[in-house]
């Protein structure tokens, strides 16, 4: 039995190669002419419409859309309408339809002066508020070429321009040429800060910051439109104005030529000010709670001014009949000053110091009454004395009150006492007859 060996095939032969490497070359050939549609397709957006009167020169994903003069989008679709106008569809970035006004309008513009290449133009209009997204056919107008404009001129016009043209040339021939070469020498040195200028005018943000400083210009300028006659009225003012400022030259430049002392003053007066309300903002703050009380304070104060009004109107009487008192009383104060003079001397000392000692000092007993006496003060001594009197002077009559003694255990009189003795009591007792009542 005998076997058949074979080599396998390889797998990239030069065939499959070359073909392999044609297919690529034509997908890559069709990327690039596809570019436009792809990079449009994929780029997100907001889809929008206008109907133009007829298709005029613009081409599917090639077409830029612009908002003054800043690309937002592309032209992406072109139908022929039965009617005969062109239903243009365009995607544009987002927010575009925020940026236009509600009613704006769409031109087809040539990129030159003498046309070949288009762009579509939308232009704001309306007041602001969000677009839906449609352009209809009488806010739409398409661009007038130049060789139509000169099919539309009367000969005398065409031969008018042909010689404003020879004009031209011979003025550049005098000397234009010269000044117009000297202009492009010296134009590079200004292109510079001319482009810093344009970037600063295209703001913060240049995709919007100009489209919105046209359609705040475009709503101001619709605005003094709709307010006829007061343009005029405000120029007229402006007219007046420095008409008085004229007259008045010489006040102001003397005003001025005062104002840096003025200055001078001010700036001190308010370097002073600044203490002041400082130490204001310190008071204020403690301030705050009375202040904030004082309005209720006042709140009732007012019912009590009004019920004291006629009190103070009478008080002017009396205040009038008081004057001779016053004036009686101004020598009567002078020799009572004098009186509390002598009493604020040896008088007032000697009550603050020997009599005040003795009151407020136990009394002890000297003399007859020596080893009598207690520990407690002489004030309540004498208060103790003057209470046990009222308590013996309870017995009272008609004639009067009869003073009453407590008996002893002795019959005498009380040692050292001169006076009545028991036994006498009794008597006077006995001789005593009542009264009838």
């Amino acid at each position: 039995m005998s076997t058949t060996t074979g080599r396998s095939r390889p797998v990239f032969t030069p065939i499959r190669i070359g073909i392999l490497v044609t297919l690529i070359g034509l997908v890559f050939g069709a990327a690039l002419f596809g570019k436009d549609r792809i990079i449009t397709t994929l780029t997100p957006g907001e889809t929008v419409t206008a109907n133009f009167p007829q298709q005029y020169g613009l081409q599917n994903y090639t077409t830029r859309v612009k908002v003054a003069g800043v690309p937002v989008g592309k032209v992406v679709d072109v139908e022929q309408q039965d009617d005969g106008t062109a239903l243009v569809t365009m995607k544009v970035d987002h927010g575009t339809t925020d940026r236009v006004g509600t009613t704006p309008s769409a031109e087809i513009r040539p990129t030159t002066l003498l046309g070949g290449g288009y762009y579509l133009e939308i232009v704001p209009g309306g007041p602001p508020g969000t677009w839906e997204g449609e352009i209809p056919l009488d806010r739409t107008a398409v661009p007038v070429e130049l060789d139509k404009v000169a099919a539309a001129l009367q000969p005398d016009a065409l031969r008018g321009l042909q010689n404003s043209t020879g004009n031209l040339d011979q003025t550049l021939a005098e000397g234009g040429g010269d000044a117009l070469k000297e202009l492009t020498a010296t134009a590079p040195a200004t292109l510079g800060p001319a482009g810093g200028v344009l970037e600063s005018v295209r703001g913060t943000r240049p995709e919007v910051d100009l489209t919105e400083l046209v359609r705040g210009l475009e709503s101001t300028s619709q605005a003094l439109a709709e307010h006829d006659g007061e343009l005029d009225s405000v120029v007229s003012g402006l007219d007046t104005l420095s008409a008085t400022l004229d007259r008045r030259g010489g006040d102001i430049s003397t005003a001025l030529g005062g104002l840096p002392e003025t200055l001078r003053q001010t700036d001190a007066g308010l370097k002073s000010l600044d203490g002041t309300l400082g130490q204001l903002r310190e008071t204020a703050g403690p301030a705050q709670a009375s202040v904030e009380q004082l309005d209720s304070l006042l709140g009732r104060t007012d019912p009590v001014l009004a019920k004291a009004r006629p009190v103070v109107n009478d008080l002017r009487g009396v205040l009038v009949d008081a004057r001779p008192l016053v004036d009686d009383l101004v020598p009567a104060s002078s020799g009572l000053t004098t009186v509390l003079d002598n009493l604020h001397g040896p008088v007032l000392d000697r009550v603050n110091g020997p009599v005040l000692d003795t009151v407020n000092g136990p009394f002890q007993g000297t003399g007859p009454y020596e080893g009598g006496g207690g520990d407690n003060p002489l004030y309540q001594e004498l208060a103790h004395m003057v209470t046990n009197l009222d308590s013996a002077s309870a017995l009272t009559d008609e004639n009067g009150a009869v003073i009453g003694f407590n008996p002893g255990v002795n019959g005498g009189t009380v040692a050292g006492l001169p006076g009545v003795s028991v036994e006498q009591l009794f008597a006077n007792l006995a001789n005593f007859k009542e009264i009838q009542r």
